[in-house]
């Protein structure tokens, strides 16, 4: 039997911050403004962040307004995957060798932690020096020290 009604119901989630932030250009555009030098009015304090947004890497961190701490966080990640498109062939090389290097051995030591600790106890100070060894990751560059995860825009 077809009924008139439906069956179930779908809900999407949306996220209320992203959302303003991609519908409110004002931000981007302020900051070209800036740039260019034809901004004549001084900006807010919570606003300062916009003018050195791109050249500090901790300067997301000191912002309270969460729409700029998102939209500098999106300006990085944008910036970064451009970097990582027009990188050439021995860097995208260079940077999955060193992926998979340190993904490798974190699985290698991980697996010889855990078979040690099978077959004999470890105090819990020892295995979690251990553990944050085996945790360890690659060496900060450029293109990592901004954040990890990078989304595709």
């Amino acid at each position: 039997w077809l009924s008139e009604e439906p069956s179930c119901y779908m809900y999407i989630y949306v996220n209320t911050t992203e959302a303003a932030l991609q519908k409110n250009t004002k931000l981007f555009e302020l900051q070209e403004r800036v740039r260019n030098g034809t901004e004549t009015e001084p900006l807010p304090p919570e606003l300062q962040p916009l003018i050195t947004g791109d050249n500090d890497e901790g300067s997301e961190v000191n912002v309270t307004d969460p729409v700029v701490r998102l939209f500098l966080r999106r300006q990085r990640q944008i910036k970064e995957v451009k970097k990582h498109r027009e990188a050439n062939v021995f860097e995208r090389l260079n940077r999955f060798t060193v992926k998979k290097y340190y993904m490798l051995r974190r699985t290698f030591l991980m697996t010889a932690i855990a078979m040690r600790n099978l077959a004999v106890s470890l105090p819990l100070e020892q295995l979690t020096r251990e553990v944050a060894f085996a945790n360890m990751n690659e060496p900060e560059t450029e293109a990592t020290m901004s954040s990890k995860s990078i989304v595709c825009v």
